[in-house]
């Protein structure tokens, strides 16, 4: 398992590949692209926490990279180390970087080894909506697609997972 530090969140329900996850608010430094295709999004960002900022700081990376599955666009996000707050940030030297706040949330998940592909990917969404849906849950918002491995990791020891943001429909 990964010895980096992840995005902060408690596992509320798991069935199988499938979680309930209660997320704590996060920073994450962002790029906006077209596609999944490419990695222009996240060679930029790498140069940020690389020292590519206002301080010439290096950032430590963490897990995942969260990529956001727009209707036309998707966002590229490396989660910031839970040292730093949004004063302590450097700003970066690349314009197209946004420092974005993640407020907690509640999201559903489904985890998938392998390689991610277009098709891979929606036959996730379609899963993770049916799981959500048995569950008395309501998706709200984009899918997410969360990546936890550098490239060189054989495709079946990598982590992935797609997410969506959720409201319990249930008292609890």
């Amino acid at each position: 398992m990964s010895r980096y530090e992840t995005a902060p969140y408690k596992v509320l329900v798991k069935e199988d590949n499938f979680e309930l996850r209660q997320y704590d608010s996060y920073y994450t430094a962002a790029v906006d692209e077209k596609s999944l295709n490419g990695s222009s999004g996240f060679s930029q960002i790498f140069d940020y926490i690389s020292g590519s900022n206002d301080e010439s700081k290096k950032i430590s990376m963490t897990t995942p990279v969260f990529n956001e599955m727009g209707k036309d666009s998707v966002s590229t996000e490396f989660v910031m180390p839970d040292s730093f707050s949004e004063e302590t940030l450097p700003e970066p030297e690349n314009k197209k970087i946004r420092i974005k706040r993640n407020e907690s949330r509640l999201a559903a998940s489904v985890t998938f080894s392998g390689n991610v592909s277009d098709s891979k990917i929606r036959d996730y969404e379609k899963k993770l909506l049916e799981w959500v849906s048995k569950k008395d849950i309501t998706p709200v918002g984009n899918f997410y697609l969360a990546r936890y491995n550098p490239p060189f990791i054989p495709p079946f020891l990598r982590r992935n997972e797609v997410l969506i943001d959720v409201l319990r429909n249930d008292p609890a």
